[in-house]
């Protein structure tokens, strides 16, 4: 008797101690995922940094973390905690006790470039004596701007060096009288009015005010991500992506102003990419995001048709130098292109197009047209 009373008490302990579990293993259970930094490189690790706190009496011997996040970002740690097929499905198990918090910093690899979020944690219990599966969803807001790889295209430095020196004989010619820059000393090529009397006064010898240049020269890149035929070459939508960000970066630093126009829609707006002419940092770094959060798998208008509105704008600006990114080489793209380029070209020699086409060993890649330059990118098939 004495038995069976003390079997129905363990297994009366045994029924209260798994319903205070279930009822109370969630509560003041926190947990917050994010990434080391909003931005990053192609190429560039980060750290998902993964937090779970358990503020209560109650400790948790064993729960996972589960989530699921593109398989273009890569775990470099034990591939133990991860499954991939068409994503990363990432299972990591803590062990808790009262009050305390533990932090994971998880090695990222960024390897492609683009947006990516996760949008929620599932949290996993087995249960006080491990005999049932307890659930519980967190919402959560990890997200990450990859961006693309500048290519180097400092090799193409020749052909536009043309422009470039246009541009670097005359940017100093034109200073804009109301962008305030700072003082610097005087020397002999100064004009009298340039003169800071009153910081001279203070400093004891010259001194002369500086203004930002007005840049005459703008760069519009057009991108265009349509494929030559029914075959999609990704490849070569990436590498083009990648030469449009190493060029407005090139440009930018050499102090041109660049502008971008692309048949690429948003991922997230779906409007396709449109960056007006600017220069600085900040501008690159614009740029760099609106090309990162382009999405290929969505349906492109034909970049030909773009052009006709584009001439329009552009008709009374002669010092635009265009730079055409396209795989597709198409008669109508372009004749559309010719048409855009012919009277700045005619007004401004130093303004010659150029058509960069990114090609994979065994393409054409001549224009026949129009009479831009012609520069061949080849692009290996496969990465790696």
């Amino acid at each position: 008797m004495i038995i069976v009373m003390m079997l129905v008490g363990a297994f009366a302990v045994y029924l209260l101690l798994q319903n205070i579990y279930d009822r109370l293993w969630n509560k003041n259970l926190t947990t917050s995922i994010r990434f080391s930094s909003a931005h990053a490189v192609a190429g560039d690790t980060v750290e998902l940094i993964e937090s779970v706190a358990n503020i209560k009496m109650l400790p948790l011997p064993y729960i996972h973390v589960k989530f699921q996040i593109d398989r273009s970002l890569k775990f470099t740690d034990s591939s133990e905690n991860a499954q991939v097929s068409d994503k990363v499905y990432r299972n990591d198990i803590f062990s808790l006790l009262m009050y305390q918090r533990v932090t994971r910093r998880i090695p990222v690899v960024c390897s492609r470039r683009g947006v990516y979020r996760i949008g929620s944690l599932e949290i996993v219990s087995t249960g006080l004596f491990m005999n049932e599966v307890l659930v519980a969803n967190v919402g959560a807001r990890a997200e990450i701007t990859v961006y693309p790889a500048a290519a180097d295209v400092h090799l193409l430095e020749t052909v536009f060096s043309k422009a470039m020196g246009d541009v670097e004989k005359n940017k100093y010619l034109y200073e804009d009288p109301f962008v305030f820059r700072g003082i610097r000393d005087y020397e002999p090529h100064d004009t009298m009015n340039a003169i800071n009397w009153k910081a001279s006064a203070r400093m004891g010898h010259l001194m002369v005010n500086q203004y930002n240049e007005t840049i005459s020269q703008e760069v519009c890149i057009l991108l265009n991500l349509e494929p030559e035929g029914m075959l999609v070459y990704d490849m070569l939508s990436e590498a083009s992506i990648s030469i449009a960000a190493g060029l407005a970066q090139m440009f930018i630093e050499q102090g041109i102003s660049v502008s971008m126009i692309s048949n690429g829609r948003d991922i997230a707006t779906g409007a396709e990419v449109r960056i007006e002419a600017g220069g600085g940092y900040s501008h690159i770094n614009g740029i760099n995001t609106l090309l990162a959060r382009i999405d290929l798998s969505m349906e492109m208008a034909s970049f030909a048709s773009l052009l006709p509105a584009l001439e329009e704008e552009r008709r009374s600006s002669t010092q635009i130098m265009y730079i055409m990114i396209s795989q597709n080489r198409r008669e109508d793209l372009q004749r559309r292109f010719e048409q855009l380029t012919e009277y700045a070209r005619f007004v401004r020699p130093a303004s010659e197009p150029v058509w960069i086409v990114p090609y994979h060993s065994g393409m054409d890649t001549a224009l026949d047209y129009c009479s831009a330059q012609a520069v061949a990118w080849e692009v290996e098939r496969y990465a790696g």
